[in-house]
């Protein structure tokens, strides 16, 4: 199915469930376009992973299918342990660390934008932005600086990688088969940098592989397919609705919406992903119990026997 059917069909069901708040067709996408990307990382679970050659403590994710909820890394083919940012104190020197772990993080902070140039790659001007070459940056609210067939901004809402020219500017890359008008005013950028930090530097070169499971497909137009099994489409359509028919006060309605939605759902795990393995609802302690244990209470030497 496409989103433009799905769109369809939600309105019919505004119409239909007598919902009086006003539901622009932006608004019927994003929470139709959020919940599918819910169900997908929830329910479905695509794999993916990015390599990097270890040179350092951090790395930064440059894979725009990242969805942040990893399932596994290896550095050398050897697993390394999440551990809690809260537990890792500060400038140790690596001799000191008995084992290597990782966490993740994502920077932030934003800035103010006071120019744009027109020609790709695009550069932003922003005082003393403190960004650096590899960092991501999301804007919104620039005016002007569109496509004039659609006057639609090219960098408003997106994510862009920045390439630090200066203290006060720095550049982006756009579609450059189209051209942009010129920067009217206005537009803040905000900082969505995606790590992840190593507890020790590990040896230079070494290959780390993250493995996480992927984002849905992104919508181009409202004729892409929806990147979710043709089975769990009603629940994103019921899930949109029941959060409408909440908006506007009909909890019990809207209940029942989300009720049906959550009940596709168990189905489709259950018939799908009946026999697989799921040490990701574990507790990470209890994982490294079931992982290197055959799970009898009277087995202390951690081995499988």
């Amino acid at each position: 199915m496409r989103y433009q059917e799905a769109y369809d069909l939600i309105e019919a069901g505004v119409i239909a469930g007598g919902i009086e708040l006003p539901m622009s067709p932006a608004i019927k996408a994003i929470y139709f376009d959020q919940a599918v990307n819910e169900i997908s990382l929830r329910c479905v679970r695509k794999k993916g992973y990015q390599s990097f050659s270890a040179s350092g403590k951090e790395h930064v994710f440059t894979n725009d299918n990242y969805s942040g909820q990893i399932y596994k890394v290896e550095l050398d083919q050897v697993n390394v342990p999440f551990l809690d940012e809260s537990a890792v104190i500060s400038d140790m020197d690596d001799d000191d660390v008995s084992r290597i772990g990782y966490y993740i993080k994502t920077d932030i902070s934003e800035g103010t934008i006071t120019g744009a140039t027109s020609a790709s790659p695009t550069v932003i001007t922003s005082a003393s932005h403190g960004l650096d070459t590899g960092d991501y940056v999301v804007f919104s609210e620039i005016v002007g600086h569109y496509v004039t067939a659609t006057k639609i901004s090219g960098l408003n809402s997106n994510r862009f990688a920045v390439t630090k020219v200066d203290a006060n500017s720095f550049s982006v890359v756009l579609d450059s088969s189209s051209g942009y008008t010129s920067y009217s005013s206005g537009g803040v950028w905000q900082e969505e940098t995606h790590k992840i930090h190593l507890t020790k530097t590990p040896t230079s070169g070494t290959s780390l592989n993250v493995y996480y499971y992927i984002k849905p497909k992104e919508k181009t137009s409202v004729k892409s397919r929806i990147d979710i099994p043709d089975q769990l489409i009603p629940s994103a359509i019921h899930r949109t609705l029941g959060n409408f028919l909440n908006l506007a006060g009909n909890l019990q309605v809207g209940s029942g919406h989300l009720g049906l939605a959550k009940k596709i759902e168990l189905e489709y795990i259950e018939t799908s992903r009946a026999k697989e393995p799921m040490p990701h609802i574990v507790p990470n302690p209890m994982q490294a119990f079931t992982t290197t244990r055959n799970g009898s209470l009277d087995n202390t030497t951690g081995s499988d026997t």
